[in-house]
Formats: C-alpha cells, structure tokens, sequence
C-alpha cells in the first residue's frame, strides 16, 4: 500500500515536471560567454558589443560578468581608469565570497591591477587562492572557445595569468626567490602549450630576476628562452628586447664585477652599445606602445654606457631624447648621468637644471645632496649677477641712445646751421654776381649811350644848326635826364653859362668848341672854367659832372 502511494507521487512529480516550460537564457548572456573567448584577441569589436549590449534583461550574477569582462576589455585598450575601476568594484561585490571561483579570482587578479588600491599584492594573493579552489567553469566556455579545449585547461589559463602576475609583483617589490619560483611556474607551463607571447614575457622576467640575485648564466638562459618564444610568433620588438635584455645584463655585470679586468669592463660597455643598436635598428620601421618604451630603454643603456665611458656629448644626446618623452618621471639614474656628463662638459645652466630635478625627487639624494644643493644654488646665484649685470648693461645701452639721440640732434642742427649759411652765402654770392652782371650791362648800356651822345652832339657841332647848345642839350636830356638838375642842386651858385661850360666839357669839347657853341671867346670860356673850379673845388671841369651822373646811376 505505502509503495503504490510512493510510486503514483513519484509519478505525478515527473508530469509536473514535464509540464514546466523549459525557459532558455537571454541571448545577452549568451553572447558575454562567446566574447570572453575572442576579447583578448579583439579588444575593439568585443568593446562595441559590450558597449550596445541590452544588460537589463541580465541577471545579478550576470551583470557581474559583464562588469569583470567589460573592464578587462577597456584595461586593455588603455580606457578610462576611473570607470575601469568603477566595473571592478561592482563585480567584486556579487563574486566575492560566492560559489563563482572561477569569476571571484578573476575580479581579486583584475583588481590587483589598480594602482589606486594600496594593499595590491593582498587582491593577487586572494587570486591566487581562490583559483586554487576554483573545479568547475561554465560550460559555455569550453563550447565557444576559439581553439579546442576543456574545464581544466580554461582553469589553468587564469591560474598561471595569476602565478605570472605575482610573479613579476614580487621581483619588483624586492622578493626575488619567491618571484622565481611562481615565474618558472608560469614559464613552464606556457611553454608546454605553446603560449609563445605570454612564455617570453614569463621567461624574460625570470632572467631580469636572476640578474638581479647575480645569476648571470640563469639569466642568460631564460633570456635565450624569451627570444626562441619571440622568434617563433615573429614579434620583432620581443626579438629587440632580447638585446635590451643582453645590454642590461652587461651594464649589470659592469656594476657589480669591480675587481674584473678593466679592459673586460670597457668590453662589456662595448658590447652593450652594440646590443643597444641592433636592437634600435630592428625596431626602426614599427611603432606601438611597447616598442617606444623599448626604444626609451636602448637610449636610457646607451646615455648610461657612455656616461661610464666618459663620453659625455653622446650620454647628453641619448639622455636628453628619454627625458624629453618622460619628463617628471624619468629615473633617478637618468638625471644623475645627465647630471655627472652636464658637470663634467662645464655646462652650467643644464647642470642646475638636473640638478633641480633631482632635488624635486621624492628620494632623498644622500651625500649628494649638498653638492647638488650648492650648484643649483651657484647657479641661480650666477643667473643673479647675470640679471643684475644684464639691467646694468641695459641701463648703459639706454644711456648711449640717449648720448646718440642728442650727438644726432646736435650734428643735425649744426649741418642745418651749415645749410643754411651755406644758402645765405650763396644767395649773397648769386646777387653779388647778378648785381655785377646788372652793373656791367649798366655801364655796357651806360657805355653805348655815352658814345651814341658824343656821335649826336658831335654831328649836331658839325653839322652848324642853329641854336647847337639847346639841341645837344636836348640830347642830354635824352640820356641823363636828372643830371643837370643834381649838378643845380649841389652847386646852386653854378650859372647856366657856367652849367653849359660843364655840360661841353663833359661832353669832351675843346675851349675853343665850347666858345662856339655857346657864343663866347675863349678867354671868357677859360674864366668860366676857373669859376666853376673855384666853386665845386674839383679841378678838371669835365668832372664836375661826371659826378653827378655817377649819382644819377646809383640812385
């Protein structure tokens, strides 16, 4: 009786069962799995998807997804940290503590990444352990993986992504042998899946590490190791930090091999400019991110080298090529070359510009900081007296101007001074000379109207007219028309018999002439002349009025 109850129950429960709708998952959810397998390899398609995917129609647990997915989609694109670390903090908030280890370790690692979280190493480590317990993965991700696959493997991909990560955390934080062992881990395994690009990133930090622990020949190794990996994907830039990774190692072994040979020291020096070179060369027709920061790297060893090989000019040309690219965070070691090549070429402003930035350093500069507080402050002391000496030199120049402007004013007014005199005596000169003219054509006029008088009168004489004084008079008149009444005026007492005796005599007629003319005999003629001597006190009678026409010509 009670097994026919058991089994009609049973059997209802299963045409329950049956009768439940089967309900699929959203296609959103579908398509979060599908782009987790490809992400990494197409970074911007996958973020578009992201970007226009409908998320209200996910689940809690979904959303999470997409958040972890999302972010490590833009971590890779270089996006917006903010927002970066935004997703991150609300996919932690549903996976951590939850069933999804798979999920919860890659929140912990992705947010070991953030460099605003403090206690980073803390989040790899809870990675760490959380992938270690993590047995089971949704089976989507086996199903739409690019290449064929299983759980386990999906496991493991993250748990040494994990064991590299933490590995390379702890060679850079100074714990080297526990940044080895979770390295070679990572290396091997990557290895051994042929996992070229991610097993020479392990294998070059594992020989960066040895290097540091003075392993030359383990770090040589996994250096050789990192190229075959390089080599085989064709990664050019990879291939050119094997050299990089060769120049570090010979720098290295130059530092801490002091009692070595010195003619084995300036080798490796030589040698390290070399590997710098090959390197510069095989990455000089490709460009990217990684390739200018290993192009920063082969110019910081090569400023270094010849800084050590006291060359300073190709240390200063290398030196100040990183530091123009990496500004304020350039290394301390850089500068101190920059510093020591600056020093030792006698250049002073750039001296005390390295100088300064190295007192702007948070890390405390030890005995050097006095010396490099004592040029920094020689320096500004000479830029001082320079500035002092440059107001001075400045104050002086005004001061010529000055001298100049007024020598120039001065030498302007004397040549106008000069002009002008120089005009005054040549107009002075040109109306002497006009005025000379004008009295040499007067007395060329003056001339021909005396020798045309004299031929007139003379034929009026000749001639024997009537009343012959009158007319030479006249003709007188004609010619000299003010001078008769000049001579009545300075010699009133003159009678008109004695003013024609004046006129005749001038006129160049003999005593005997004049008799006639005027109608006297010469004794009286000769009478007249004593009397006209005796009144104008001039003693040749043709003068007297001759006078009188040189005053009628002036005036």
């Amino acid at each position: 009786m009670k097994s026919s109850k058991f089994y009609n129950l049973l059997a209802l429960l299963l045409i329950a069962r049956g009768c439940v709708k089967h309900v699929p998952p959203p296609e959103e959810e579908d398509m979060l799995y599908r782009m987790e397998c490809f992400y990494q390899r197409k970074p911007d398609s996958a973020f578009q998807i992201l970007d226009t995917l409908d998320i209200s129609v996910l689940s809690k647990k979904e959303r999470a997804h997409y958040c972890i997915i999302k972010a490590r989609t833009m971590a890779i694109l270089y996006m917006d940290q903010t927002v970066i670390d935004s997703l991150i903090d609300e996919a932690e908030n549903y996976y951590s503590g939850s069933d999804e280890k798979y999920y919860e370790a890659m929140t912990y690692w992705q947010k070991g990444w953030k460099t605003s979280v403090p206690n980073r190493m803390d989040y790899r480590q809870k990675a760490l352990q959380t992938i270690e317990q993590c047995k089971h993965v949704d089976k989507r991700l086996v199903q739409y993986s690019e290449t064929p696959t299983d759980e386990q493997d999906v496991i493991d991909r993250l748990k040494y992504a994990i064991y590299q990560r933490l590995g390379m955390s702890y060679v850079g934080s100074g714990y080297h042998e526990d940044g080895i062992k979770y390295l070679k881990l990572s290396e091997h395994y990557y290895n051994s899946v042929h996992r070229y690009e991610l097993h020479l990133a392990s294998a070059y930090m594992l020989s960066h590490a040895y290097s540091l622990i003075n392993e030359n020949d383990s770090s040589m190794f996994y250096l050789k190791r990192g190229l075959q990996s390089a080599e085989a994907i064709g990664n050019i830039a990879e291939c050119a930090y094997y050299h990089i990774g060769v120049s570090d190692h010979c720098l290295y072994r130059h530092d801490t091999q002091q009692y070595a040979d010195e003619e084995e020291r300036l080798e490796l020096l030589h040698r390290s400019i070399e590997e710098c070179r090959e390197a510069l060369q095989m990455m000089d027709t490709i460009n990217g991110r990684m390739v200018n920061g290993y192009r920063l790297n082969c110019c910081e060893n090569l400023s270094r080298t010849f800084c050590l090989m006291q060359q300073y000019d190709s240390c200063v040309y290398y030196g100040e090529m990183v530091l123009n690219v990496l500004g304020d965070v350039a290394s301390k070691f850089l500068l101190k070359n920059l510093y020591q090549s600056y020093k030792a070429l006698g250049d002073e402003e750039n001296t005390a510009r390295i100088s300064e930035r190295l007192l702007n350093l948070p890390d405390d500069n030890g005995a050097e900081q006095k010396a490099l507080t004592e040029v920094k402050d020689e320096y500004d002391h000479h830029l001082e007296l320079q500035r002092v000496e440059s107001e001075q030199q400045v104050k002086r120049y005004r001061l010529y101007l000055w001298i100049a402007l007024l020598t120039v004013g001065l030498m302007t007014v004397l040549w106008f001074t000069f002009r002008y005199r120089k005009n005054k005596e040549l107009e002075a000169l040109r109306l002497q000379e006009e005025s000379l003219r004008l009295q040499a054509a007067n007395e060329r006029m003056s001339h021909e109207a005396s020798e045309n008088l004299l031929r007139r009168v003379n034929h009026i004489y000749r001639s024997h007219e009537n009343d012959a004084y009158r007319h030479i008079l006249a003709e007188f008149n004609s010619v000299y028309p003010q001078a008769i009444s000049n001579l009545k005026t300075d010699h009133p007492d003159l009678s008109d018999a004695e003013i024609g005796v004046c006129l005749l005599s001038f006129l160049s007629f003999r005593v005997k002439e004049i008799g006639d003319i005027l109608g006297f005999k010469e004794n009286t003629i000769s009478k007249y002349r004593a009397y006209i001597r005796s009144k104008t006190g001039i003693e040749e009678v043709g003068d007297v009025l001759k006078g009188k026409l040189s005053l009628q010509e002036s005036r």
